[in-house]
């Protein structure tokens, strides 16, 4: 046996478990979700009894259940309104977390620590509260009059988006942590020259840190969004939790509501990926053209 087929098997072996695990409690109940989704599925005592009806349940879904589909365009808007505000405030403080300051330990802890003790119970104890608001934010006169003059879809996501301000920032610990990790791997004699050639702060937040963040933006923002959309108070969760277990839908419309819910989530998620990504095209071109004229700069100048 050579030395490769020998590695080969090791490396087979260690991810073997991870794999089984993939099959069994991922791929098999996705698979049986989308089948199961075809069918009014009923569990008796002799065990689940199925009746095939199509396409029923997901036209069911889209032209009969206004509840689904008013909380399927909550979620969408929510989503657009929410990932950028936890990318952004998650980049700036681990920006200021990353300069010499005193007590940034602390800072780190009281950013992470909601994502190690808080759970959906206690979460949901905080928002019946009214933990999780700016207490009369909403009740100001300039908010109320701009919930009114939005549409109907943006006016719900605007008012959740006060309501749950708090909450939104408590879900930015861990990408605070991806974020600073980052910060720390680029090279200090980067921004040093930049310094010595004239670039202002601002210049080299554009051209060298944001450049070199690239990668994972992306790779918290894929987080966020899967964050959101299997935290366990989602308003389509819950409604698809409801249905499981309601005797007018059942199972099968459960897995029919489930199954497009994670269709939405695969189109949100390449939407977002695909925005970032042209913007990054624009960005690299950009960033050609500066090296282009600097080059020319320089060239003068001797």
């Amino acid at each position: 046996m050579t030395n490769r087929i020998r590695e080969n098997i090791y490396g087979w072996m260690f991810v073997a478990l991870w794999v089984i695990g993939f099959l069994v409690f991922t791929l098999y109940p996705l698979i049986r979700t989308f089948v199961l989704s075809f069918f009014q599925v009923t569990i008796t005592s002799d065990g689940i009894r199925t009746i095939p009806l199509g396409l029923a349940n997901y036209k069911n879904a889209f032209l009969s259940d206004v509840e689904f589909v008013d909380a399927l365009l909550t979620y969408v808007g929510e989503l657009i309104v929410q990932v950028p505000i936890i990318i952004v405030f998650s980049l700036v403080i681990a920006m200021i977390v990353n300069m010499n300051l005193k007590g940034k330990g602390l800072m780190r802890t009281v950013f992470f620590l909601p994502v190690i003790i808080v759970s959906g119970p206690v979460m949901q104890e905080l928002i019946d509260s009214g933990a999780t608001t700016i207490q009369g934010v909403e009740d100001m006169r300039i908010m109320q009059e701009l919930i009114m003059v939005l549409p109907g879809v943006l006016g719900t996501i605007f008012s959740n988006l006060i309501d749950s301000f708090i909450m939104i920032l408590w879900f930015c610990g861990v990408q605070i942590l991806i974020f600073l990790s980052a910060l720390q791997k680029i090279d200090r004699p980067v921004y040093e020259a930049a310094y010595i050639d004239g670039a202002s702060k601002w210049e080299s937040f554009w051209k060298i840190t944001l450049p070199n963040l690239r990668p994972i933006v992306i790779i918290n923002i894929v987080y966020t969004i899967v964050f959101i959309s299997t935290f366990a108070l989602n308003d389509v969760i819950v409604l698809i939790q409801e249905y499981t277990f309601s005797v007018n839908q059942g199972l099968g419309y459960a897995s029919a509501t489930a199954f497009i819910y994670f269709v939405v989530l695969v189109l949100v998620l390449a939407l977002f990926v695909k925005i970032y990504g042209l913007r990054s095209e624009a960005d690299k071109r950009l960033a050609k053209r500066e090296k282009r004229r600097l080059k020319a700069i320089r060239r003068k100048n001797r």
